[in-house]
């Protein structure tokens, strides 16, 4: 398996995982008549269909460059995560607007709690289950799907919480509306994660430079090579889904060869490969004493 599929399967998994989970809700919603847990099996089943988007998004990104296409398709990860994050805030917003509606309204009556109870448990485990999988194959490919759909499954165990707290606490006080109270809580606790999501999508959107350790990482190889390299500068990064672009130029002294500047390139930029994955890397190199701008003169004399 490549390093730009690795994630594809992670996904998968927790597609089918969610699948298996929404249709469990729903049939115990079905056989006890609970709307709140047949509304927890649709939400569940529009995850699964969320992450099936997200993953077909995946497999694009993977794509090599074509014609159409010369530098990959990686920000197809991108606009997948930055779909996903109005997505979900769109459910943050309804599921405080339902809240505070809930809290202003008229107290209904409480609801039977058993069996509820049990299936939300049980609901929780697996979103967490889901989230904690997919956040470490986040961590190890550095996807943005992933880790956005590690954030909706999270906020899938932090809504399932507010409900059984509400739960609980309604069965116990006689409060019906103890749910909505902790619904709120929950929506405003989720704001944070759906900001980070998206912010995270647009700054690979916008050519944001690797992330600080990665450009720490390529800088220490550049300096690994002391003597042969006089200096370097114009270090620039940017990401596109699973691939990372750099462009550095090296300065040799003046003696250097045509060949041996090739030389001194080449090892660099396999140098840069190792230290970094999915690293596409264009070495330019100059000679000490002539800048940029001297080459461009020479080259219009």
């Amino acid at each position: 398996m490549s390093e730009k599929n690795a994630g594809v399967y992670p996904l998968a998994g927790a597609i089918g995982a969610t699948l298996v989970l929404g249709i469990v809700k729903l049939a115990v919603g079905l056989t006890t008549g609970s709307h709140a847990v047949l509304a927890s099996g649709a939400d569940s089943l529009g995850d699964a269909v969320v992450s099936g988007v997200n993953l077909l998004m995946m497999r694009q990104a993977a794509m090599p460059p074509d014609e159409g296409h010369p530098w990959g398709h990686g920000k197809a990860e991108a606009l997948a995560s930055l779909a996903q994050a109005v997505a979900l805030a769109v459910v943050v917003g309804t599921i405080a607007v339902t809240a505070v509606r809930s809290l202003l309204g008229a107290s209904g009556a409480v609801p039977d709690t058993g069996p509820a109870l049990i299936v939300m448990v049980g609901s929780m485990c697996g979103s967490l289950g889901i989230s904690t999988f997919l956040e470490r194959a986040a961590t190890r490919t550095g996807s943005l799907v992933l880790r956005a759909d590690a954030v909706h499954y999270r906020m899938d165990l932090l809504s399932g919480s507010a409900v059984l707290v509400g739960l609980v606490v309604a069965r116990f006080t006689g409060w019906a509306q103890a749910d909505a109270a902790a619904s709120l809580v929950v929506s405003a606790l989720m704001v944070r994660d759906v900001f980070g999501v998206g912010k995270e999508a647009i700054d690979e959107l916008m050519d944001r430079p690797l992330p600080a350790e990665e450009v720490e990482r390529i800088e220490a190889v550049l300096a690994g090579f002391g003597p042969r390299l006089v200096s370097w500068h114009d270090l620039r990064t940017r990401r596109s889904g699973p691939s990372r672009f750099v462009q550095v130029h090296v300065v040799l002294a003046p003696a250097t060869t045509f060949a041996a500047a090739h030389r001194v390139s080449d090892d660099v930029e396999r140098a840069l490969r190792a230290a970094v994955a999915n690293l596409d890397v264009l070495v330019h190199a100059d000679v000490d004493g002539e800048d940029d701008a001297t080459d461009a003169a020479a080259s219009q004399a």
